[in-house]
């Protein structure tokens, strides 16, 4: 109880009593040294598909080990593909619009190589969404290799050449009106679906993923009494099946050790937790000091309770914070149940307020207001007690590769802290 008992603060500044009688018998103490017990978990494989954005490249961390990402989509047949017969090939290209996103270091030159399925992208039997765990065969030899720069915020459109020898494949069947580009289903059989990844890289991009930002264009001339140029699009289709697959090697860094289950303790890992969702590590805490603070005398409350993450400085010079994030209330299988989430004392949702110093960097925080969820934990049983989950809201969870190193309550420069203002009736 030492460290429970222990009063770092009295401070009655912007504190309301809640119609409580100040007689001369109410002791009102600000608890600032609780047991905060921190560690990286890692969850479930998270659902990739269908969120709109398609990631292609990889970067290697000194936190999170070598991460690489690609895209798996498919495409239509076009809705008029009448070819005339004195049509000639030109090229084929597949082409994609960036969506603003990228992480890591965009300036070098990189690598995109653009791959066929060997099987129709359709769900496994049982599944309702695709996940960032899973891969799918592809043929080893790419239909495009390219080196270039990429430039995310531009607007610029990539276009990546394709093979010509399957581009010519494709006019010839389009020209002879074929079987296999006769109907959707025959089509799919034929062109199953494509694979587009990152080679060697040093950041990941994002693009968007939809009909008319990601497609095939087939260009081809008629020659008359000019040149006329022409071209069929293959446009993305079946958005909901559309997926990112995410691998992380996590050797020779601080994570080599996380694994399914209890997780990696900070205490562990440099008083550190790590949080990283779509390379599967988030932080979960747990306050197993809550239910000592009855001892500090019969009658007591939780008047308010303040929970304050602190990044580690130096882990983000060139990687963005994340700008939100939520906490969950977590079983002790670390699973958050739909929409149980820590909320504001007005209802709305509490994203952590990130305030950034740059000067200070040791005065970067995340604050949350953690009073009900403190109130409901100092005399929950076995059952009913939950810990914290800390991760990004809904989308961003898929679609984000932000991430977090946090000091723990034991890190002497960038302690995590739960205050809570108690209220106690002599």
């Amino acid at each position: 109880m030492a460290a429970v008992c222990c009063l770092a603060a009295c401070d009655k500044a912007g504190f309301s009593y809640d119609n409580v009688t100040d007689g001369g018998h109410v002791q009102y103490t600000l608890l600032d040294t609780l047991e905060i017990q921190m560690r990286t978990v890692q969850p479930d494989s998270v659902a990739t598909s269908g969120t709109g954005a398609a990631f292609a490249g990889g970067y290697a961390d000194a936190f999170f080990g070598s991460i690489n990402t690609g895209s798996y989509f498919r495409v239509a047949l076009p809705a008029e593909r009448n070819i005339e017969d004195k049509a000639v090939y030109d090229s084929i290209e597949l082409v994609m619009r960036p969506n603003g996103f990228s992480y890591g270091d965009t300036l070098p030159l990189q690598t995109l190589q653009v791959h066929q399925l060997l099987q129709p992208l359709v769900l496994p039997e049982n599944y309702t969404a695709f996940f960032s765990h899973q891969q799918l065969p592809f043929n080893n030899t790419p239909l495009a290799t390219h080196q270039l720069a990429i430039r995310p915020t531009s607007g610029e459109l990539l276009h990546l050449r394709l093979s010509d020898a399957k581009g010519t494949e494709l006019f010839t069947l389009l020209k002879s009106k074929a079987n296999e580009v006769s109907s959707e289903d025959f089509f799919r059989e034929y062109f199953k679906g494509l694979y587009i990844k990152g080679l060697h890289n040093t950041a990941i991009f994002g693009f968007t993923a939809a009909d008319s930002a990601l497609y095939i264009r087939l260009h081809y001339h008629v020659v008359t009494h000019e040149k006329e140029e022409k071209y069929l699009d293959f446009l993305m289709t079946t958005p909901e099946l559309q997926f990112n697959a995410v691998r992380a090697d996590r050797g020779n860094t601080p994570l080599a050790e996380l694994s399914p289950g209890n997780g990696l303790p900070s205490t562990a890992s440099n008083n550190r937790a790590y949080l990283q969702p779509l390379t599967g590590a988030l932080i979960r805490m747990d306050f197993p000091s809550l239910t000592s603070l009855q001892e500090l005398g019969k009658y007591g409350r939780i008047m308010r309770a303040e929970l304050v993450l602190r990044p580690v400085s130096g882990t983000y010079v060139r990687e963005a914070l994340p700008q939100r994030l939520v906490l969950g209330l977590a079983d002790f299988r670390h699973q958050v149940s739909a929409g149980d989430t820590i909320i504001s004392a007005g209802g709305g949702a509490q994203y952590g307020n990130l305030q950034a110093d740059k000067l200070h960097p040791e005065n970067t925080r995340y604050v949350y207001d953690v009073t009900d969820y403190c109130q409901a934990m100092i005399t929950a049983d076995s059952y009913a007690y939950r810990g914290l989950l800390l991760m990004p809201p809904g989308g961003e969870y898929r679609t984000q590769f932000n991430r977090l190193v946090l000091g723990d309550g034991k890190n002497t420069q960038h302690r995590a802290e739960l205050k809570i203002y108690y209220l106690i009736y002599q």
